[in-house]
């Protein structure tokens, strides 16, 4: 006990011979934990020696507790009143909970280390600073605004206070020098602006980081170092369900699945458009008069046909001219040249075959009017002349395609061995060329009129052979043959049309169209033979 006290009353002494040198604060937290140390001592002190006491009567056996409970004897048939200790321990953790700790928060709040905390208001001033956001107004936006210079940007300290180029030695010694250097002076005028701003931006921010380093927030290290990639994730759409097979299904009590139509289109149409630049020769004997020149070509053909079972119907209309200047000509700046404005159709019934019973029409004239040069006198006009053919017959008609891609023939040849053409002029004065359009003389032409009729009837049979060939996407061969005949006179008509397509808009055509006509005119030197010959490239479209 007098250990006790001296270690109790040695530290209360040291303490008061020590209090005129600390404050009252040190004090007072100085006696709280010796008051704890103390009581702590004791418990200790206590309970160790409550241990010795019990030991010591354990073993002389002055205090030996006597066993009062009998012994226990379980026979066979007590042993199914026994409870089961599975439901027993069940039963008790139901009711079973954590104890709580009896311990004083206020001896928790000494032994607990004292750590350094931060109030929430000064977390959020801290975080207002740092916040990046905060160095613009809320009602600025950049949608429309493109920064692009250093020095509006907030600054970013990248710790390169020595200049790029840094260099404690001439470059130029050690470089090879050629006698011709002065004859090639590099052009440096290109990026001379952008590099003398980018000169002043560099020197501005490296002036701001040697005196201003208070303006800085951020540095390097504060930028995010990986770049965060977005991963999708694809579910599959369609689930796997699972088919159930009977053995015993029927297959009379299943409906056929029901049968898909499209709707078939019978009306097809096609269009071809040219303008080009073209060489064109032209016979003297021409019938459409002209000649040889350099000229503009046009062309415009429509195709529209209706297919049906067993009716094949064809329509077409195409529009030809060529314009080109008259240099000798004295009362014109320009002419027309190979002028044709035509429409045909065709109606076919299929007989057998490829052979189908047809009614072919067609008619043909011109738009524009042609002048003999230096003269009044016309050559053609519109409706001056103009030709109606028709004719019943039968058409074979053939579409072919070859292994080789594009590659395709069409060939059609309509017989009609009953066939009338009616030609006729509407302009019938002496200044109408009507003798080079095959028309027959008057007997007995009156002073002042044209010598030739402006009406003519002819019967007989014709012959009409198309084809188109293409041998492949930019290469291909269109033909026209015509025959017509009265049994006495015949007309033959060969026109070929050349295309080679250079790219989807541009194309050279060469155009070859030899003439055959016996009919009597009247003039001796007027040769039957008659040809027009063209050379184009230019704009081509066609679907």
């Amino acid at each position: 006990m007098k250990r006790l006290g001296l270690v109790i009353v040695f530290p209360y002494f040291c303490t008061l011979s020590i209090y005129p040198a600390i404050n009252n604060q040190v004090f007072l937290m100085m006696m709280k934990r010796y008051c704890v140390g103390i009581a702590l001592y004791l418990f200790a002190t206590f309970y160790s020696g409550a241990q010795d006491i019990n030991s010591s009567l354990g073993r002389t056996g002055e205090a030996s507790a006597i066993d009062t409970i009998p012994e226990i004897i379980f026979d066979e048939s007590s042993l199914d009143n026994v409870i089961d200790l599975n439901k027993q321990f069940e039963k008790q953790n139901k009711t079973y909970s954590i104890p709580k700790h009896s311990s004083s928060s206020n001896l928790l709040r000494f032994v607990k280390k004292d750590e350094l905390n931060i109030s929430d208001e000064a977390l959020y001033w801290a975080r207002l600073v740092r916040d990046a956001s905060n160095a613009f107004h809320n009602y600025m936006t950049f949608r429309d605004t493109i920064i692009i210079n250093d020095l509006f940007l907030t600054p970013l300290f990248r710790g390169n206070i020595l200049p790029a180029d840094l260099t404690f030695y001439n470059k130029d010694i050690v470089k090879h020098k050629s006698p011709y250097d002065f004859m090639y002076k590099p052009d440096t005028t290109l990026f001379a602006d952008y590099f003398r701003k980018k000169a002043i931006n560099d020197s501005t921010l490296q002036r701001i980081e040697i005196n201003h380093l208070d303006y800085f927030r951020y540095s390097e290290r504060d930028l995010p170092g990986e770049t965060v990639v977005t991963e999708y994730i694809r579910k599959p759409i369609q689930k796997e369900m699972p088919i159930l097979v009977k053995s015993d299904v029927s297959f009379d009590d299943v409906d056929a699945p029901q049968k898909f139509i499209p709707d078939r289109q019978y009306w097809m149409s096609s269009f071809e458009s040219a303008l080009q630049f073209s060489q064109n020769y032209v016979s003297k004997n021409w019938h459409k008069g002209g000649s040889s020149n350099l000229n503009i070509y046009s062309k415009n053909y429509l195709r529209y046909d209706y297919k049906k079972d067993k009716v094949q119907i064809t329509n077409e209309a195409e529009i030809t001219a060529n314009i080109y200047n008259a240099p000798n000509d004295t009362l014109r700046d320009y002419k027309i040249g190979n002028d044709i404005f035509k429409f045909h159709n065709n109606i076919g019934y299929k007989a057998f075959s490829k052979w189908y019973y047809t009614l072919d029409t067609e008619f043909i004239t011109q738009l524009f009017t042609n002048h003999e040069e230096n003269t009044h006198k016309v050559y053609s006009a519109f409706l001056s002349p103009f030709m109606f053919n028709a004719g019943l017959g039968m058409k074979y008609d053939l579409e072919k395609k070859f292994t080789k891609r594009h590659k395709n023939l069409k060939l059609s040849v309509n017989l009609a061995p009953l066939a009338y053409t009616f030609k006729y002029s509407t302009k019938k004065g002496p200044d109408m060329d009507l003798g080079r359009h095959g028309f027959d003389k008057k007997d007995n032409p009156e002073e002042g009129e044209n010598a030739y009729k402006n009406v003519q009837h002819i019967f007989g049979p014709s012959v009409r052979v198309e084809m188109l060939m293409n041998f492949n996407r930019n290469i291909s061969w269109q033909s026209r043959l015509y025959f017509k005949t009265n049994l006495d006179e015949n007309l033959i008509e060969f026109e070929n049309t050349l295309t080679l397509a250079i790219s989807r808009f541009f194309s050279t055509r060469i155009y070859f169209y030899p003439r055959y006509d016996d009919k009597k005119t009247g003039n001796e030197d007027r040769s039957n033979f008659q040809l027009n010959e063209l050379l184009s490239f230019g704009f081509n479209y066609k679907w």
